[in-house]
């Protein structure tokens, strides 16, 4: 019976080689091996087991033949064919949809495509899963990441770690609105803010966002003048241009937040900078010498103001003397001619008496009377003991009088 199966299983066997088992080098060896087993145990480990186990050789001969049952149905060959090629296409199904899953991290965003058309966008992170290729694909887009666009120069490293520049003068030249020629290098720093119109709207997106740059660069400096741009209207520049650059942008839907517009370096053009700073160093010592004109004017101005201030108001106040003074003289005049008025003859004594009085008060005063035995008569001069007791200048009216 162990012949007929062993037969039996044998023809099995060639019809399985004829169906290519994968697990078999070769029909003929596969044929031995399966002869091998379906003979059961050789000769040579029966009488090694009889001289060691002589009692128990037939139950250990049952358990080895239990052991080789159980070995070859696990080996490859004794699995039909069909099974092997089912488990084969469950594995390659699982690996496929294995292949569907991908990570995102916080930073970024997943753009995914059916058949190269857009379907979504994923934002949120963690582990994500589409349909593997070629019905689903996916791109990751760092978008917190701020890029920079270099525009008229170009940084490199050196051998001693250390950074040059080089100028590229194709995109640093521009026009004023003076029609001067303008050397400017600058720097974009933008990000992602849409990562579809990113990948879809625009084909080369660092080449763009620097045309756009230089483009609107050119715009507002094709308004500026020279002057204003080398000095004082850079922060306008960087901010007229920033607001461009994003309306172009908007327009072209690139998907590109433009976040600082800072410039580097804004000098003349490298031939004719000996020359124009010469012209700076003019410009400068005309300012100077403008200044100090102002100043001075500003000092001399308001100081004659107040002298020709000054002037009037002591002409208005020798203008109300003399006028008050006129009005009291003509006041007084009518009040004396009033009094004549009323009284002629004692007004007239009155004025006698006061002219005298204004003549004879500083005259020495001599009296004479003929009734006295030598025609003079002594007095006491009230005058001369006045001076002595408080001796004071003459005026000159006294010094004449005196003199007389």
């Amino acid at each position: 019976m162990g012949n007929d199966n062993g037969k039996d299983k044998g023809s099995d066997g060639d019809k399985d080689n004829k169906r290519k088992n994968p697990w078999a080098k070769s029909n003929v060896e596969d044929k031995r091996s399966r002869d091998i087993w379906a003979k059961g145990p050789s000769k040579k480990p029966q009488q090694h087991s009889s001289r060691k186990h002589s009692g128990s050789s037939h139950n250990f001969e049952d358990g080895f033949k239990n052991l080789q049952n159980n070995f070859k149905d696990m080996m490859p060959g004794s699995v039909e064919p069909g099974k092997f090629i089912l488990l084969g296409i469950i594995a390659a199904i699982v690996i496929y949809l294995l292949s569907g899953f991908y990570f995102v991290q916080p930073s970024e965003h997943s753009v995914v495509t059916t058949f190269g058309k857009y379907s979504k966008t994923v934002e949120q992170p963690g582990l994500k899963w589409h349909t593997p290729y070629p019905f689903q694909s996916n791109e990751i887009v760092n978008v917190t990441n701020e890029r920079r666009v270099q525009v008229g120069f170009r940084s490199f490293a050196t051998n001693n770690s250390s950074s040059g520049v080089q100028d590229v003068e194709d995109e640093s030249l521009m026009l004023t609105g003076d029609e001067n020629i303008i050397d400017i290098d600058f720097v974009v720093l933008w990000r992602i803010s849409d990562a579809a119109n990113y990948i879809f709207n625009i084909r080369d997106p660092e080449a763009t966002i620097k045309i756009v740059a230089e483009s609107a660069m050119r715009e507002i400096i094709g308004q500026t003048n020279i002057q204003p741009a080398l000095t004082q209207a850079r922060g306008e520049i960087q901010s007229d241009t920033r607001e461009l650059m994003q309306r172009m942008l908007d327009e072209y839907e690139a998907g590109v937040n433009v976040n600082i517009v800072q410039l580097q370096k804004v000098d003349p053009p490298q031939p004719v900078i000996d020359a124009f700073n010469e012209v700076q160093r003019a410009r400068q010592q005309k300012e100077q010498l403008r200044n100090q004109a102002e100043a001075y004017r500003n000092d001399i101005i308001p100081r004659a103001r107040g002298e020709a201030e000054k002037m009037r108001q002591q002409a208005g106040a020798y203008k109300e003397e003399v006028v008050n003074q006129a009005k009291g003289d003509a006041q007084r005049f009518v009040s004396v001619y009033n009094a004549y008025t009323k009284g002629r003859d004692v007004t007239a004594e009155r004025m006698y008496l006061e002219t005298l009085e204004d003549v004879l008060n500083n005259a020495n005063t001599i009296i004479l009377d003929g009734n006295s035995g030598n025609g003079t008569v002594p007095y006491l001069s009230l005058n001369e003991l006045r001076t002595q007791s408080a001796p004071a200048t003459t005026t000159p009216r006294q010094s004449e009088q005196t003199a007389q």
